[in-house]
């Protein structure tokens, strides 16, 4: 594209719709997995391709959260293994929502395995429900359905792109006994404390940043100073319900691992939520392409792309209460 120029025309799509054209959604009924996500991958160029601004704005919260610490070429490498694991999320979203549905519940057994199954096992034996929490991290749209084809009484608050996504989760959902609750219908906490007084799992984000209800302390994710958010403080306190998180690990292609780590809080860690992100943040900075929030924390930030953002391809550098989870 030449330099300064613009499209006559505003492109206001979001990648999640985006990539649910009602072609894309035919198209995974048919392809494997590789093809399925082999032509993700060519729409995700095409789409960073018309978004400039959102493209500039994720390399420039890269670059600013971690950049310093990296030669350029490494920084350049990060960026790009970035943008895969962002596409990597949606071809997961749409495979889970659209793929031969036999196909992935054999997927879902015999792809993931699950770190810390006994801790989970004796925690929802105490009969008061688990609030599980996770992250936009690896390869978490599959998490709710790796737990309810094993049997576990999973309850995921949601918030749907489109109908047609709506339709076809619901639909696999209840198949598998997961049970969704839509964010815009209905009063979303009195669900979540009702699903876990059911002595069910809950599935909760904690790095929704634009969800998060404001603490009256400062925290430090990612060397970055934020607004703690007190939705999980309040839940766990008003549901009495123990927490545990759970990060879905990529381990190459078509392989994946569930590390589940119950949340053990010290005296001065006084909100919950502050307690997982210390343990989301430990794998953002171990794996930090498989996490794909850098948008929404660059947003939160306030950076700029045009003044942060000096990277270039050369490779050098000059709400009401709402539980939110990954659908």
């Amino acid at each position: 594209m030449l330099p300064g120029f613009t499209f006559p025309w505003k492109f206001s799509f979001n990648l999640s719709k985006f990539c649910q054209a009602k072609l894309n959604v035919w198209l995974f009924r048919l392809l494997p997995f590789f093809a399925s996500r082999w032509y993700l991958f060519q729409l995700g160029k095409m789409y960073y391709f018309l978004k400039r601004r959102e493209k500039a704005l994720i390399q420039a919260t890269i670059q600013h959260v971690v950049g310093g610490e990296l030669e350029p070429s490494s920084l350049k490498a990060l960026i790009k293994d970035t943008f895969r694991g962002i596409i990597d999320h949606y071809h997961e979203k749409l495979f889970v929502a659209y793929s031969n549905f036999p196909r992935l519940l054999k997927f879902l057994k015999n792809r993931i395995r699950l770190n810390g199954e006994a801790e989970l096992q004796e925690i929802l034996a105490q009969g008061r429900g688990m609030i599980l929490v996770t992250g936009h991290y690896g390869a978490v749209e599959f998490l709710p359905g790796a737990l309810a084809v094993r049997g576990y009484p999973v309850t995921m608050i949601c918030r749907f792109q489109t109908n047609r996504l709506r339709k076809s989760l619901q639909k696999r959902a209840e198949a598998v006994g997961l049970q969704l609750v839509d964010s815009d219908e209905g009063n979303v906490f009195l669900a979540a404390i009702k699903a876990l007084k059911h002595g069910r799992i809950l599935i909760t984000e904690c790095d929704e940043f634009d969800e998060w209800r404001p603490a009256d302390q400062e925290i430090s994710f990612l060397n970055c100073s934020l607004t703690g958010d007190r939705t999980l403080d309040i839940l766990q306190r008003r549901s009495g319900a123990p927490v545990v998180t759970a990060l879905m690990q990529r381990n190459g292609t078509k392989h994946y691992t569930m590390n589940l780590v119950p949340v053990h809080m010290t005296a001065e860690e006084k909100i919950t939520g502050q307690a997982c992100l210390k343990v989301l943040e430990a794998s953002v900075q171990a794996y930090p392409a498989h996490w794909y929030q850098w948008k929404k924390l660059g947003q939160m930030l306030d950076l700029n792309p045009e003044v942060l953002n000096d990277y270039h391809e050369g490779g050098h550098l000059a709400p009401d209460m709402q539980i939110p989870v990954p659908i």
